[in-house]
């Protein structure tokens, strides 16, 4: 393998770290066909209508607790190593079920597939900054926001037939991601610090981390994060509110919304350039507006065009959030840096709907939470314009 120095990054890492960037959504749509079915086939273990739902979200819970470790890790070791261990331990993860007849097991294989997505994933974003300068990274950026939706729809659609045949066969989608610990081994290789450095040349080299930095960090990703899944996880509630509640005519609704999602990866792409005040201020504007029109209009067309205004700012999101995080923190410690911001986003995403559900209890319904959560968006772009510049 030739010195790592005389070596570029270029199409081949971007796609592997773009096929990195899909997992964390893989790790959840995979099971959600099959949540009925594993309820009725662990019928008799007590709990069970609330464990079902947890299968599918025990994987984000270990990325918020362990991405920060991660990132240590990272930082202490090297990236290519640890990428190729758990990217191997993530694929495993996600087949064990498959062989299983135990629930028990069926948690211990998802609890191993999480803290492998925690690695990867907290990997994956570090060499995304030490491979690519800023254009670049934005441009693979907005790739990884594209091409997740479509991939999404394609897994969704294989794990609703699959389910058809089995609660366990499903699983035996993961085995595809048996893959990445493939491709990385020829084509990843390990940054130097001068390589990595070099792409944000805009720091200067501090010599400690600060903390005042990293909280700012992780509070920033935990809110966005929050208010990013208060549509994707309570729009069909909503709906039901206005009185659509067929399953069908809901899916047809939201996959329509759907569609705007790589609009919004296109439009950060476009405002790559602009510093991250901008950035966060129109994601949180069009998060904003999007939420503000459910909660408050009544027909459906009205409904729809700010459902489609909303997606549009969380097709900015994630990319937006993934280079801010790389852009604050200084090359020496992305390692710490991503760990903290994988921590914040998955933090957010599980807390979410308990938030949101205690908004809208103490609201009087969830239209009312979607319209107080839209006002705290555009109280958001306000503290934002007021913060310093990172």
């Amino acid at each position: 393998m030739p010195n790592s120095q005389t070596r570029i990054a270029g199409v081949p890492q971007g796609i592997i770290i773009t096929l990195i960037s899909i997992l964390p959504m893989m790790a959840v749509i995979t099971l959600m066909p099959v949540v009925p079915t594993l309820r009725n086939n662990f019928k008799d273990i007590p709990h069970i209508e609330i464990l079902a739902p947890f299968v599918i979200s025990a994987p984000g819970l270990c990325v918020a607790l362990f991405a920060p470790y991660a990132g240590y890790l990272a930082d202490k070791l090297g990236r290519r190593k640890l990428l190729l261990i758990f990217s191997f331990l993530y694929g495993i993860g996600g087949v064990i079920p498959f062989f299983v007849e135990s629930f028990t097991l069926l948690i211990i294989g998802r609890l191993i597939l999480g803290i492998g997505e925690a690695f990867i994933l907290t990997v994956s974003n570090i060499l995304l900054g030490d491979y690519f300068e800023e254009s670049k990274r934005n441009t693979w950026l907005m790739i990884q926001s594209i091409i997740g939706p479509a991939f999404g729809f394609f897994v969704i659609t294989g794990s609703g037939y699959l389910a058809t045949i089995g609660w366990q066969y499903p699983f035996l989608l993961y085995a595809i991601t048996l893959l990445i610990p493939i491709g990385s081994f020829f084509f990843i290789f390990e940054p130097t610090q001068k390589a990595a450095s070099s792409v944000n040349q805009s720091h200067k080299a501090p010599e400690t981390l600060s903390r005042s930095l990293i909280i700012k960090v992780f509070v920033t990703t935990f809110i966005a994060s929050v208010l990013y899944y208060v549509y994707t996880l309570h729009f069909s509630l909503a709906l039901d509110k206005i009185g659509l509640s067929d399953p069908q005519e809901v899916g047809k609704i939201t996959a329509i919304a759907s569609l705007m999602l790589p609009l919004g990866a296109v439009l950060f792409k476009i405002f790559g350039k602009k510093n991250s005040k901008v950035q966060f201020g129109i994601m949180f504007t069009l998060i904003g507006l999007g939420l503000i029109g459910v909660g408050v209009f009544k027909t459906l067309p009205l409904i729809m065009a700010s459902a489609v205004v909303q997606q549009i700012g969380c097709g900015m999101s994630i990319p937006v959030l993934i280079a801010f995080g790389l852009r604050a923190i200084p090359a020496q410690f992305r390692g710490r840096g991503m760990g903290i911001w994988g921590s914040g986003f998955f933090l957010g995403l599980s807390l979410s709907p308990f938030i949101v559900g205690m908004v809208s209890n103490l609201s009087g319904g969830i239209l009312n939470a979607f319209l107080i959560f839209g006002i705290v968006c555009l109280v958001m772009v306000v503290v934002n314009f007021m913060m310093k510049e990172v």
